[in-house]
This record gives structure tokens, C-alpha cells and sequence, in this order.
């Protein structure tokens, strides 16, 4: 099995010298195995949006589905 890097999105916050915005950052969460690629959905007005995803192992043995576009392949 191939070794990958995995990120999430993390809510942080923007300070403009106002009530601070709600920003969206992509962050590293850590390594781990790549197990094959799979397909999740998002509900819009119009109907599903189908996206393709990577199913990964983390280290404790948790099975996610990330976006694909949130790996990175390692050695």
C-alpha cells in the first residue's frame, strides 16, 4: 500500500480590525495509507454533486474519505 500525506479544512479566524471573518484553511493533519479511490456527494439546490475522493487507513486504523485533491503521495 502507498504512503500518503492527507488535509482537512480548519475554520480559522481573520482578524480586519472588525468582528473578524470566518476563514477556511486547508491544513496537513498527517500520513497515511492509501487504500483506493472512491466517489461522496454534495446536496445543492439543483441536486448531487458527485466528487471523487481517496479512501485512507490513519495510523489508529480509522478509515476516512477525503477529496482527492487533499492528498499527496509520498515514498
Amino acid at each position: 500500500m502507498r504512503r500518503v500525506v492527507y488535509s482537512e479544512y480548519e475554520q480559522k479566524y481573520e482578524d480586519n480590525g472588525m468582528d473578524g471573518n470566518k476563514v477556511w484553511e486547508l491544513v496537513e493533519q498527517g500520513e497515511a495509507l492509501f487504500l483506493g479511490f472512491g466517489v461522496d456527494y454534495e446536496e445543492f439546490d439543483g441536486g448531487p454533486g458527485n466528487y471523487s475522493t481517496a479512501i485512507i487507513e490513519l495510523e489508529d486504523g480509522t478509515i476516512k474519505n477525503v477529496p482527492v485533491q487533499n492528498v499527496r503521495f509520498i515514498k
